[in-house]
């Protein structure tokens, strides 16, 4: 019995609302749901250059997503890798010990 040998891209095609790029470690397509009327999801997009003249960039605070190189500085407002604002209340390191046993320092006493 002589299995038929698969085609490259599993079945040849994206599913349907899915991204169209074409995965090579993975032996599969991008599994990411696209816009209306587009090709690629967000990551993806730079592949389909032809469709989309805007360039995406590494995130500054976090490499492991891209942005839109326009719009960066929006981004990096929202972004959930940026340094969230401390409250009031919080004192670095209030719990870590004394560095010095006989060393108290004098915003503690």
């Amino acid at each position: 019995m002589a299995a038929s040998a698969p085609t490259p891209h599993g079945t040849g095609f994206p599913a349907e609302g899915r991204c169209g790029y074409y995965v090579e470690k993975k032996k599969r397509f991008c599994r990411m749901v696209v816009a209306a009327g587009k090709r690629f999801c967000g990551e993806h997009a730079g592949a389909a250059e032809e469709e989309n003249a805007r360039k995406r960039i590494l995130c500054p605070l976090d490499p492991k997503h891209t942005v839109y190189e326009d719009q960066l500085a929006k981004h990096l407002k929202k972004c959930n890798s940026r340094e969230k604002p401390k409250p009031d209340f919080f004192i670095q390191d209030i719990n870590a010990g004394l560095k010095d046993e006989t060393e108290i320092p004098e915003q503690l006493v």
